[in-house]
């Protein structure tokens, strides 16, 4: 019996397909129970030949060649008429898996009787949402934010579940092709989407070459055209009301406000920059009213105000703001034993030129931005009390040899440091712990070199820490013997076992 299929949609690829051959090729799924499917979508640099070799040569590999397509919404879907799995998963041909990426999804779906699961993500290049693999979880549906936050196809899905329901990617030249698939998929998939978090499955890399439709610099009147077909996919099942409103708030964070701030924003050319925007403030007026920015943060309430109000030259200087703000982390005591380590730290935000300030009133407190966009900030909300109360500097440690990284559990608190004119600065002081035996979302840490890294969490505003080497977990005895390299102020970086 075939468990599960695997799709890959292939163009010229060159030796980007190196490493996805070699990993699913060496599945410990047994081949009798897997296959894959590579649809060349008319490739034009021998890669046609080399599959129909590796097809040849193993019995895992199928290939289907078409005409290009030039998106890989069309192979995809080939792929799946092709399959014969009980599941498929959908592979990038430049992306590869873990070894036992394809037993363990299956096993996953089956205990937890699952349509639709989300293996961890591993970004090589790329940000992958954290929040999502803290843990493995069953049951979810669109109800839990996290989910939303992932929507690249590189999932499993029933087979069975697709065909029921008819869920087939948009076809042709198009940019939100897995956000239409996957957006379609979770709200047909209520209560029957589980996370596998313990295993790095899939890794998901970024592309510094041309080579893929990815790097085509998007056309803003094409791209918020194929946006709002994914808003019609979400109307098309949530009834108006604060679960809609919710899950717009995603797409407007995500799709629009993103690309209206951070080093991004100055980075890309002011005439696109401008396009963009004629754009979102076009969609804003559609599809994105104020009622949804109570679910943003504060940071996005700031970039939706400006752009609501039409106040485009002060998002650049916002931009500006948010690209020179830093994190520093200082290492207050870190303690090893044969189980794991405990550290302690402290995390403060730091600005080039202006700083983080708040301004406390009453009971209250609100954020006080740098003086040139005070006046267009004008009757904002920028109240920023309950999102100090959540503000997070939270450890993570990353593996040197495959990136992989994992959440440590731990706690922070926040202190309000008294400054000029009766301004606050934030300082938060936090704790984490490491156990080797289950700091891999409750699995094993494996053996290795890992990095800690700080990622500090504050009313929108997201700042990695420098890294620091820790763990690991490699005892010549067999036992797992910690040993960390924590950040000290004065010396950098230190030894401690």
């Amino acid at each position: 019996m075939i468990k599960v299929s695997v799709v890959v949609p292939v163009y010229n690829p060159g030796s980007h397909l190196d490493d996805l051959e070699r990993s699913v090729l060496g599945q410990s799924l047994p081949d009798s129970e897997y296959e894959v499917v590579l649809v060349d979508d008319g490739s034009t640099d021998g890669t046609a030949e080399r599959l129909d070799d590796l097809a040849a040569r193993h019995q895992v590999i199928r290939v289907a060649h078409i005409p290009n397509s030039g998106w890989p919404g069309r192979p995809r879907n080939v792929g799946t008429d092709m399959a014969r799995g009980e599941f498929v998963l959908y592979v990038d041909n430049d992306d590869w898996l873990g070894a036992e990426a394809l037993e363990r999804l299956y096993d996953r779906a089956v205990a937890d009787g699952a349509d639709i699961v989300v293996g961890k993500v591993v970004g090589q290049g790329k940000q992958v949402p954290r929040e999502l693999f803290t843990a493995n979880r069953s049951g979810l549906d669109v109800t839990w934010p996290p989910l939303l936050r992932l929507l690249s196809p590189h999932k499993l899905f029933r087979r069975a579940f697709l065909v029921e329901h008819d869920i087939r990617f948009p076809e042709g030249r198009r940019r939100l092709e897995d956000h239409a698939f996957v957006a379609e998929a979770y709200l047909r998939g209520a209560g029957r989407i589980s996370v596998l978090a313990d295993y790095p499955c899939y890794h998901w890399v970024l592309r510094t070459d041309r080579g893929n439709a990815s790097w085509i610099q998007m056309d803003p009147a094409r791209y918020y055209g194929n946006l709002r077909e994914v808003l019609d996919i979400v109307e098309a099942h949530i009834q108006p009301g604060p679960l809609r409103d919710q899950l717009f708030a995603h797409w407007y964070r995500s799709k629009a406000l993103s690309r209206l701030g951070g080093a991004v924003f100055l980075r890309r050319d002011p005439a696109h920059n401008r396009e963009v925007y004629d754009e979102i403030r076009r969609l804003i007026e559609e599809r994105f009213p104020a009622c949804i920015d109570r679910f943003l943060s504060l940071a996005m309430r700031a970039r939706s105000h400006l752009a609501r109000t039409d106040a485009f030259d002060a998002l650049s200087a916002l931009a500006r703001f948010e690209a020179s703000l830093t994190a520093r982390v200082r290492m207050l005591d870190v303690v090893g034993d044969e189980d794991g380590v405990r550290m302690r730290y402290e995390a403060r935000v730091r600005g080039r030129q202006t700083r983080l300030v708040f301004r406390p009133q009453d009971d209250r407190v609100a954020w006080r931005p740098p003086r040139e966009i005070i006046g267009p900030l004008k009757g904002a909300n920028l109240d920023a009390t309950d999102e100090l109360r959540r503000a997070t500097a939270a450890a993570v440690v990353r593996a040197v040899a495959d990136r992989a990284e994992y959440s440590l559990p731990g706690h922070t608190t926040l202190e309000l440091v008294a400054g000029d004119r009766g301004l606050v600065r934030p300082l938060l002081s936090s704790t984490a712990r490491l156990d080797v035996g289950n700091a891999a979302a409750g699995a094993p840490l494996p053996e290795g070199d890992w990095e800690l890294e700080v990622s500090m969490q504050l009313c929108g505003f997201a700042f990695a820490a420098r890294t620091m080497r820790t763990a690991r977990p490699d005892g010549d005895d067999g036992r797992r013997a910690a040993v960390v390299f924590g950040l000290d102020a004065e010396r950098g970086l230190r030894r401690v076992s």
